[in-house]
């Protein structure tokens, strides 16, 4: 069979390699399937894995973990997924009795592309079929459906991990497909009484517009701190001066979230995309007492991060930091998908490229590398 694979850091090439098949004599494959990709998406992990990782795990690693595929052959022991059904594969794979998607090991739960063999291949096998797969609800656009099983399920745990409430106010560091879904998921939780912030690119006017479809109510550039728009400014207590280590990484952003909170800060931060630098911007702009700070993001390298230690009260702030990732199997995916359809399939709307065909997945890929103006997601049929 035809895959892409991941052979050495910057590059996948195509290769030939065994065709896929179940082995009824093994107890793993008694529960596993055996799909054929239909959709797939390209992630900005993808692009972190081969272009700023250290080279493949082992030889001929198959990468893609986001995408819609049909049934082509199940173990004996799977009993609720079938040949010849298009289903959702959850992006996050947990073993069996493990919640978290880490069983002990980081990324251990991320496992197609990663520790088993991927989706861009004309076949592929998913462990534990009966709880990484899902149905996708009748009426659900491809689109949506794609962009539940990965963007909408990370942007939905940072909203879930942050505990947001009635009437809070969120900000979203990161205007990337995660980070829109994290707004999404805000709008949400904190409802018409609550309000959203993002600090994102100001570069293409594309994602600031998908904010606004996703209920965000001030949208700041990360780069120079000017509003981009502001639907929600409502009648604030002035901008008291604030001690100027309250904002250690000195950025613009961070000032203009203080002037939009009346000084306050946010109940939440939710870290979608950004270096280490959303960290120190998090930390300062969290309320103390109370606030949680979540990372979604994938942060390169292998040193350390600091933190302001003026934000921190001296290390008693009172302030919280997760470091998450997406929740996934069949239960959290399929709650990712129902969501999307009780929303109208407007997740769909992240789809802002497509392409056909198999051989198309390395230009799709290297259309996620350079992000072209209007680029948020792509869609690969197959």
């Amino acid at each position: 069979m035809k895959a892409f694979v991941f052979s050495q850091k910057g590059i996948i090439e195509e290769k030939n390699l065994p065709d896929v098949r179940l082995d009824m004599t093994c107890e793993a494959d008694r529960r596993a399937a055996v799909l054929k990709p239909r959709f797939l998406s390209p992630c900005s992990s993808d692009v972190h894995t081969v272009f700023a990782g250290n080279g493949p795990r082992r030889e001929n690693l198959v990468l893609g973990h986001e995408g819609l595929a049909e049934v082509v052959e199940t173990g004996p022991e799977v009993r609720d997924f079938h040949p010849g059904e298009l289903v959702a594969v959850s992006a996050v794979m947990p073993e069996p009795g493990d919640r978290t998607g880490h069983a002990g090991m980081p990324f251990s739960g991320t496992k197609l592309g990663r520790n088993i063999d991927g989706m861009w291949s004309e076949y592929f096998r998913v462990p534990d079929a009966d709880i990484n797969l899902a149905h996708i609800p009748e009426g659900l656009s491809a689109e949506a459906a794609l962009m539940a099983v990965d963007m909408m399920a990370t942007g939905y745990t940072a909203a879930e991990e942050a505990g947001i409430e009635e009437g809070q106010t969120v900000a979203v560091i990161g205007s990337g497909a995660v980070g829109l879904m994290a707004g999404a998921a805000a709008r949400r939780k904190a409802g018409p009484a609550g309000r959203v912030i993002m600090i994102g690119s100001a570069k293409d006017p594309v994602s600031a517009e998908a904010a606004k479809l996703f209920g965000v109510d001030i949208y700041i550039s990360y780069r120079d701190g000017s509003l981009v728009y502001a639907n929600d400014r409502r009648d604030l207590t002035p901008f008291a001066a604030r001690d100027p280590r309250a904002n250690a990484s000195g950025s613009p952003a961070v000032d203009e979230v203080f002037r939009s909170t009346g000084g306050y800060g946010t109940d939440a931060v939710l870290i979608c995309g950004g270096g280490p630098e959303a960290l120190i911007q998090a930390c300062d702009l969290v309320r103390y007492g109370t606030g949680v700070i979540v990372n979604m993001a994938y942060i390169e390298g292998s040193g350390t991060v600091s933190l302001p230690i003026f934000s921190l009260g001296r290390g008693m702030s009172g302030k919280t930091f997760k470091f998450e990732l997406s929740r996934g199997g069949r239960d959290w995916t399929e709650r990712m998908l129902a969501e999307a359809l009780s929303c109208g399939s407007v997740q769909g709307r992240l789809v802002t490229h497509r392409l056909k065909g198999f051989d198309s997945i390395p230009e799709a890929l290297e259309l996620m590398r350079r992000r072209p103006a209007g680029l948020i997601k792509i869609m690969v049929e197959i």
